[in-house]
């Protein structure tokens, strides 16, 4: 912002916050009988009125002690560009591009021409610090710059840190926290994505455990024809076999329901969906690339769930199997079932043949 510009903004932005110094003044009036209730509003008031008047005399220190004090009471978008303002005289542009984007987001009832005069605020505070546009890969994590909570995900706004080497990270409870670094010069804009680390299929869908057999005590006659002495039972391996075969079709299940999330976020259902991941501007807004992030989660974590059921149906298959062979092997007369590897899309499975 050349001087002739800043002095023009400075004029103008301290007429439109003057305006509303009577109803400041009103606001200080309303305190109370002494030893009533703390009114926040009212000691908001006051401190904005002695930043005011320290600002008209050019005592800019003072008016920025005074504005701060006024917003740790009450955070209002009046205050916030007083503030702003001042702190771009005593050199804390990253606190001045905070306050003045919160001005530019929570306004009601302003001008174009005090917007604009706040825009061309924002750009002078910009061009000495640096701008992070954060994408967190789950919503409600808490996330930190240098260990500074500066939200929760999604942010939905850019934030804006002193140049230099960054550590940013996202936590989540329960979670291994997310981090990232960046090396940033002044002036610099930077995309900076945090994921998760997915659980293990595991911990979502629990495998189902091979039935163990119950142990024969020695010299018990049979109890019934299935439970004998000849053979496996017939209902252990129908269960076995039905139970393998639900697991398998759930994990089918799955493994479509991720293709069909994938196809969701590709770059064939959104267009430019692909340069959400590349180093190029996004050609997306950052709701649109938000939204293609979490299909794209989403089926890899449908992915692993499906790998994890399909490994559990052939465990489960493969204790059917095995207790089927040992019972027949024992009861003499060769095996009672033949296991026949077969190819199903998207995995492999096992055929099954019986002889009672």
């Amino acid at each position: 912002m050349t001087t002739s510009v800043r002095r023009a903004a400075g004029a103008a932005l301290g007429a439109f916050f003057c305006a509303v110094t009577a109803g400041a003044a009103a606001l200080a009036q309303t305190g109370g009988e002494p030893g009533g209730p703390r009114d926040d509003s009212a000691l908001a008031a006051s401190s904005y009125l002695a930043g005011v008047a320290a600002a008209r005399e050019g005592r800019w220190p003072e008016a920025y002690a005074a504005y701060l004090e006024a917003w740790r009471l009450k955070q209002h978008f009046q205050i916030a560009a007083n503030l702003a303002r001042a702190e771009l005289k005593v050199g804390k542009h990253r606190d001045a591009a905070e306050h003045i984007a919160f001005f530019l987001r929570e306004a009601e009832g302003v001008s174009e021409p005090d917007r604009a005069l706040g825009r061309q605020m924002l750009d002078e505070a910009r061009a000495h610090v640096a701008t992070l546009r954060l994408v967190v890969s789950r919503a409600g994590a808490t996330v930190l710059v240098d260990g500074v909570p500066v939200g929760t995900s999604p942010l939905g706004r850019e934030v804006y840190v002193e140049p230099g080497e960054r550590r940013i990270e996202a936590r989540l409870q329960g979670e291994t926290p997310a981090q990232a670094s960046a090396a940033l010069a002044p002036g610099a804009s930077q995309d900076v994505e945090l994921r998760f680390v997915e659980r293990a299929a595991a911990v979502a869908i629990q495998p189902v455990a091979p039935q163990r057999r119950p142990p024969v005590a020695p010299r018990r006659p049979p109890a019934a024809a299935d439970q004998g002495a000849s053979g496996p039972s017939v209902a252990l391996i129908a269960a076995g076999g039905a139970a393998t075969g639900l697991v398998a079709g759930t994990a089918v299940v799955l493994r479509v329901l991720a293709d069909r999330s994938a196809r969701s976020g590709s770059n064939a259902a959104v267009p430019g969906a692909d340069s959400c991941y590349s180093s190029e501007p996004a050609a997306l807004h950052y709701t649109e690339c938000l939204a293609v992030d979490e299909h794209r989660t989403e089926a890899a974590g449908l992915r692993n769930v499906s790998t994890g059921v399909f490994i559990a149906a052939g465990a489960l298959g493969a204790a059917t199997v095995g207790y089927a062979l040992y019972g027949s092997l024992r009861a003499g007369g060769g095996p009672a079932v033949t296991a026949v590897p077969v190819a199903l899309a998207p995995g492999a499975g096992v055929s099954l043949r019986a002889r009672w």
